[in-house]
């Protein structure tokens, strides 16, 4: 692995949170990710289910997890493939019993082909079955994934027991970060702070935005990172206002504002960051009203990130400040906020929610009218997009809620219009 040893009792502490909220005599298994076709003879690269790791830290294909909650205390079972020679030859080594035990804290390793003897004598002794799924709203698919298919399997077999999905447990366990999961989340946005720090430099007319990708994962990789947390968005002039505009492969013109989006993972756990700077390395007039606009409402809605409050509350908030924003661009009237519609006049110029959940996930576990509690992390991330004017500018950082309010855990990325001048300039 890339990154650097997790102590498994982060592990061990994940696992026992998820085990105190099963009931007497239950039983809950967990596949990992299995390896995706991609052409050829290749899969893509692999990228384990959060959950799994979540659970165990192991990042090989082809494991399994049981936690038992019977009679006996509370135990959980890893299966890890049998080493092979004459798979090793080809694909390097695999996890031997000794190593999955040291990553995972799991004492008791079993080989996956011993997984349906063993399931059969466990699953006789419970009445409460939990099977793994992502729940994810944003997510539809119509892959026959594992964990799918043995929830199916439960369903059909043990139609007189209890069978649920797991996935309103595992939110709840994963949502409040343990302070391992947040240095973790930590290194991940230092890395996406190095990388920006090497792109502003570099950034001249007649790039292309590819290039501005070449450079951030190179600093991605050569710092231990997994790669990129989702598709990285690196867009000028007129795709800026293009939410998740991807291409990625305009030529950066002369004048024009530069949109990124992106976010190093690393450990498997994600960052998330947002800034906007010119090409030429000064901001026009007009572009500096639209850029201090949106963050003059960052630093707003930043300072209100705090316990007790939810997405949704501030979500509120910054559609009223947006609006007032958008009235001093001359981009909205008051009469036309006066015109009731089934949206809001500024939903023209600023459509997405400001925040989402950050861990395993860009988009991790946790719903927008969830309270907020010390050890979450969210996004804050306003914008206005005028197509109009070619001007799309959305401001982003990565938040820890703290006791007394929140942490900006990319406070060091620079974002003031100045900085980013002197930087592109440098």
């Amino acid at each position: 692995m890339r990154y650097s040893a997790i102590p498994s009792n982060l592990f061990v502490k994940n696992r026992n949170k998820v085990l105190a909220k099963l009931p007497d005599h239950s039983a809950a298994v967990f596949f990992s990710n299995p390896q995706m076709p991609k052409n050829g003879d290749e899969f893509y690269t692999y990228r384990q289910d959060s959950d799994f790791f979540y659970l165990t830290g192991i990042c090989q294909e082809k494991s399994i997890l049981i936690l038992t909650n019977t009679n006996a205390a509370p135990k959980a079972i890893l299966f890890v493939l049998m080493p092979r020679p004459e798979l090793e030859q080809w694909e390097g080594r695999k996890l031997n019993a000794e190593e999955a035990s040291s990553i995972s804290g799991i004492s008791e390793i079993r080989f996956t082909d011993e997984f349906e003897t063993i399931w059969n004598e466990i699953a006789n002794k419970c009445d409460h079955f939990f099977y793994c799924q992502n729940c994810n709203p944003r997510l539809k698919t119509d892959l026959e994934l594992p964990n799918k298919i043995f929830g199916e399997q439960l369903e059909k077999k043990w139609q007189n027991k209890d069978v649920q999905c797991i996935a309103n447990i595992m939110s709840e366990c994963r949502i409040v970060k343990e302070p391992e999961e947040i240095a973790l989340i930590q290194k991940a946005s230092d890395i996406t702070r190095q990388s920006f720090l090497e792109i502003l430099p570099q950034i001249k007319a007649g790039m292309y935005e590819y290039e501005i990708e070449a450079i951030m994962t190179s600093c991605f990789i050569r710092n231990g990172a997994n790669g990129h947390a989702f598709d990285p968005i690196i867009s000028n002039g007129r795709n800026t206002c293009y939410l998740h505009y991807v291409k990625n492969d305009q030529k950066l013109n002369d004048g024009n504002l530069v949109q990124l989006d992106f976010g190093a993972e690393y450990a498997n756990y994600a960052s998330d960051c947002s800034r906007a700077f010119p090409v030429n390395g000064k901001f026009t007039k007009r572009q500096k009203e639209f850029y201090n606009a949106v963050y003059r409402v960052f630093k707003e809605i930043r300072s209100i990130i705090r316990p007790g409050i939810t997405i949704a509350d501030y979500q509120k908030t910054t559609g009223h400040l947006i609006q007032e924003e958008l009235l001093s661009l001359g981009l909205l009237t008051k009469e036309n906020i006066a015109i009731k519609g089934d949206k809001p006049a500024y939903f023209k110029y600023f459509m997405h929610g400001v925040s989402h959940f950050i861990g395993l996930d860009t988009h991790d576990v946790g719903e927008k009218n969830e309270i907020l509690k010390p050890g979450m992390v969210v996004s804050c991330e306003p914008g206005i997009y005028c197509f109009e004017e070619s001007i799309g500018i959305r401001l982003e950082d990565t938040i820890l809620v703290t006791e007394n309010g929140c942490s900006d855990l990319m406070e060091q990325i620079p974002i003031e219009c100045e900085e980013l001048e002197s930087l592109i300039n440098s």
